[in-house]
């Protein structure tokens, strides 16, 4: 498939499988979210295929698409970039936060090849990002509420990811995600 049709192709996909969700705590469409992580990939300079796991990378955690479709639509190296960019699947729902968080920055430092780590940054560096421009808008002691750890956690979260996306030091994504640790949290 032609390099472009392929990204738009993923971003329409995306677009109706996330059709109805907003993001947490908010009215903005949850389409924005993967968006702004496949537009983070492509402003440094990553692949394609890349772009197109950013496009795709919350379908198995948070809709009913499953691995098989995705396989089928995406191809095998797809997938495994999108499965490696997603939490641990196995009894998610099981699992505690904290567990689910150790389990990411561990992953993340000890495991993920890097085409999984830049992925990770660009999807963190949405999320903090969206944190940082609702904070502005919202009382500072109700705005922790909507997650499900406190600031405390989260910063612990953010801080341990930082450490374990260190390889990617020099990068204008990892760069602006330390910026904006240090500007949320005040490190």
């Amino acid at each position: 498939m032609e390099k472009s049709k392929l990204i738009i192709k993923a971003l329409e996909y995306s677009a109706v499988k996330h059709r109805g969700y907003n993001r947490k705590g908010g009215d903005i469409p949850y389409i924005v979210h993967p968006v702004e992580v496949a537009m983070i990939l492509k402003e440094n300079f990553l692949t394609e295929e890349v772009i197109v796991a950013g496009l795709l990378h919350d379908l198995l955690e948070d809709t009913e698409v499953s691995k098989e479709e995705i396989r089928e639509e995406f191809g095998e190296d797809i997938l495994k970039l999108v499965v490696g960019a997603s939490e641990k699947l196995e009894n998610r729902e099981d699992q505690s936060w904290q567990e689910r968080k150790n389990h990411t920055v561990d992953f993340l430092k000890n495991e993920a090849c890097f085409k999984i780590r830049v992925i990770s940054c660009a999807d963190k560096l949405s999320n903090i990002k969206s944190m940082i421009r609702d904070l502005e808008d919202e009382e500072a002691k109700t705005f922790w509420n909507k997650f499900n750890a406190g600031r405390e956690k989260q910063k612990w979260y953010y801080e341990s990811l930082m450490e374990s996306l260190k390889e990617l030091e020099g990068m204008k994504m990892y760069e602006e995600f330390k910026a904006a640790v240090n500007k949320l949290f005040g490190c």
